[in-house]
């Protein structure tokens, strides 16, 4: 009964929101002046399921909704992409297959999902990641892999590094390998990058990242500055990730890549909404990369808010983004072959 109340908390601060961001932009406009009635509701919307779910009251009804997440690919993917239920590295895997097209596929993608380290799964990033598949030219694994508060750093990163280990043994050559991920699981990415180089494991051809999540301190100045235009559940007083965290330092390399020594990394392709609230975890990031001597192409998006690609699917600025993954997946394949 509790989770089912809770699930109707969260439903209907979902509905009043939307409502709300609708009667505000008819009476002043657009909240950002280039977002359209999808961008701001979708926002208004993602914000509201963020705030509410993360109520200590509602976190069991979030879980139980993804629990039962299972949706259908887009309608044009359907027949083109087919989703496979796999094991990787001893998780749960979602494994995406093109099966028409080209007959050689330019790489596989190990994809990483977001949600902060504690929600999220191959099925809430299905459409996305099928969606990058298509547009790549590419297959993909989804590992499940473990959660905070039950399982807490490093869990991912070794769940991470053993999905790796997997697919090298599976004899997918690692020069055709692209890691990927957005938000936490782009943080992750970064953290199995410096897992790979220092295990002397060989590197893949290079890693996608999508608004990662690399401060697990939450140190950025555009947490506050971002915070009316994004939907992150980062509110005063702005504290560490300790559900991830525990008791490790937040400032270990592996929990917060932005204090990693990242020399030695492969290429990084590395994408960021300038509404976003976390903006700063990959402008920094990208500093220290390119200090490191490390091959980042890095692209920001002026009106965008977290990992909008995976959210806004018929948005200009997501097809920007495919077309720009899927020429860069091709240049570094090519390179490492």
């Amino acid at each position: 009964m509790d989770e089912i109340t809770g699930t109707l908390r969260i439903l209907a601060a979902v509905l009043l929101a939307v409502l709300g961001a609708a009667l505000r932009r008819m009476l002043r406009g657009p909240t950002v002046p280039g977002w359209d009635w999808e961008t701001e509701l979708k926002r208004a919307a993602l914000r509201a399921f963020a705030l509410a779910s993360a109520h200590p009251a509602n976190r069991a009804a979030r879980r139980r909704l993804e629990a039962r997440f299972d949706p259908r690919l887009p309608k044009d993917l359907r027949g083109n992409v087919e989703v496979h239920r796999e094991r990787l590295g001893g998780r749960p895997a979602e494994r995406h297959v093109r099966v028409v097209g080209d007959l050689a596929d330019r790489a596989t993608i190990l994809y990483l999902h977001g949600g902060g380290y504690v929600t999220g799964s191959p099925a809430t990033h299905r459409r996305f990641v099928a969606r990058l598949v298509w547009e790549t030219h590419t297959s993909a694994f989804v590992p499940d892999y473990r959660l905070a508060p039950a399982h807490r750093f490093p869990a991912a990163v070794d769940d991470a590094e053993a999905a790796y280990r997997d697919l090298i043994g599976r004899s997918v050559a690692p020069e055709e390998i692209v890691v990927a991920g957005d938000s936490a699981g782009g943080g992750l990415a970064v953290a199995l990058l410096l897992r790979i180089r220092d295990e002397d494991l060989p590197p893949p051809a290079g890693a996608i990242l999508f608004s990662p999540y690399t401060d697990l301190e939450h140190g950025g100045s555009t947490i506050r500055r971002n915070h009316r235009f994004d939907y992150l559940p980062l509110v005063e007083p702005i504290r560490p990730n300790l559900e991830y965290l525990g008791d490790a330092d937040p400032h270990h390399p592996l929990a917060s890549p932005i204090h990693a020594d990242l020399t030695g990394l492969p290429p990084l392709l590395v994408f960021a909404g300038g509404r976003e609230m976390i903006l700063d975890d990959s402008v920094r990031l990208v500093e220290r990369a390119r200090d490191a001597a490390v091959d980042v192409t890095f692209h920001v998006e002026d009106d965008m808010f977290h990992v909008w690609p995976a959210l806004l699917p018929r948005h200009p600025a997501t097809a920007r983004t495919l077309a720009v993954c899927a020429e860069w997946v091709e240049q570094v394949v090519q390179k490492s072959s």
